[in-house]
């Protein structure tokens, strides 16, 4: 009975084994008994379903995403003299390692690298700031080369920990878009375009550059994931018309909506956002200034749970806010207009075109509220 058991225990750990698509073999003797975290680099709201893969845990990795309820993939390694880590990829991710100290102390990173399927075995230093790692792999040589090549359309920073300043995004899309004509199956330009979106906002070239990738490659799940929120983006872009917003069973935001007034302004918010909550009082502001000139005002609540839901709503009574809150439940605003940021507004006329989608703005909004009536 015993021999069947560790000849069942031995078969199902194969089985799991061979389930994993990549390993790494990573020492740091700087940071034993210590910890180092591996996840994406900075993303955008909304898009951290983009940056998802499994590793098997243990005593000395958890998931430290999942403990915080992330969208995207976190782990945490304590570090041991060896450390192992084997996982699911489904395609290749931009990650790094980095490191947080005690209370009060700067995080550290290294430069970004792609985690892809494969083995890699890495030694990190004591200093891992901005480190780049020389990771021989397909994607990871390709990376390089391209980063090489998109030198000429930045202005190398001069200080290490502040990024290189783009000088033209139109020229550098445009070299984009001729790499992927030779290129059309390059996960390394997709993120790229993903990146720069990240850092950059939106720009009409990123899906005229997405047109250009392979038939084959359209149909993987993480250009559909770009091209869904980019596209989304460009429907609700100046000009166009806002779609119907479902909030949950009882509350929608339709074109009906909007034929009640000559201008609806909207502003999208979180709790966690502290721009959002410090800009509070200028909306208010901007309220008492515009309301008895038929504009209407909207906030909507990026909050789910129901103690998140109370904190908005305190917020929003010391802010003396008495106009309509929508929270967005089943996040079908944040998906529909692709909303990637904190505070977005949006500028809506009678008939439900968009007049203005601005970002962090008051001041810009007053001036088209102001411009528009005049």
């Amino acid at each position: 009975m015993k021999k069947l058991f560790y000849s069942l225990l031995i078969l199902i750990s194969n089985f799991l084994y061979s389930q994993n698509n990549f390993e790494i073999d990573l020492s740091s003797d700087s940071y034993i008994n210590d910890s180092l975290m591996l996840g994406a680099p900075v993303i955008r709201n909304g898009f951290g379903d983009l940056y998802r893969f499994k590793i098997q845990t243990n005593n000395n990795i958890s998931d430290f995403g999942k403990k915080i309820r992330m969208s995207h993939s976190i782990y945490y390694f304590k570090i041991q003299k060896k450390n192992i880590a084997s996982g699911i990829i489904e395609y290749p991710q931009p990650v790094t390692f980095g490191y947080i100290g005690k209370k009060g102390e700067p995080i550290y990173n290294t430069k970004i690298f792609f985690l892809e399927k494969g083995k890699y075995k890495i030694d990190l230093p004591q200093n891992i700031s901005n480190l780049e790692l020389n990771i021989d792999s397909p994607t990871n040589k390709e990376y390089r080369a391209l980063q090489k090549s998109l030198g000429q359309f930045y202005i190398k920073s001069k200080n290490s920990d502040q990024p290189d300043s783009l000088i033209n995004m139109s020229k550098k899309q445009e070299f984009l878009g001729e790499y992927i004509r030779k290129n059309p199956n390059s996960y390394v330009a997709l993120w790229e375009i993903v990146n720069d979106y990240t850092l950059d906002d939106y720009h009409p070239a990123y899906l005229k550059n997405l047109n250009l990738f392979s038939a084959k490659f359209k149909q993987n799940k993480l250009y559909k994931g770009v091209e869904t929120r980019l596209k989304a983006e460009q429907s609700t872009s100046i000009g166009q018309k806002i779609p119907d917003i479902y909030f949950d069973k009882l509350n929608k935001l339709t074109s009906e909506d909007f034929k009640k007034y000559k201008l609806t302004f909207i502003d999208y918010w979180s709790t966690t956002c502290v721009p959002c909550i410090k800009g509070m009082p200028e909306i208010v502001n901007l309220y008492n200034e515009y309301k008895d000139q038929n504009v209407n005002f909207i906030t909507i609540t990026d909050e789910q749970k129901p103690n998140r839901i109370e904190v908005a709503k305190n917020i929003l009574k010391k802010n003396n806010a008495n106009w309509m809150n929508f929270f967005d439940t089943n996040k079908d605003f944040q998906k529909k207009v692709n909303a990637t940021s904190y505070p977005l507004h949006f500028i809506i006329d009678e008939n439900g075109k968009i007049v203005a989608r601005i970002s962090n703005s008051i001041e810009g909004a007053r001036t088209v509220i102001k411009e528009y009536l005049q």
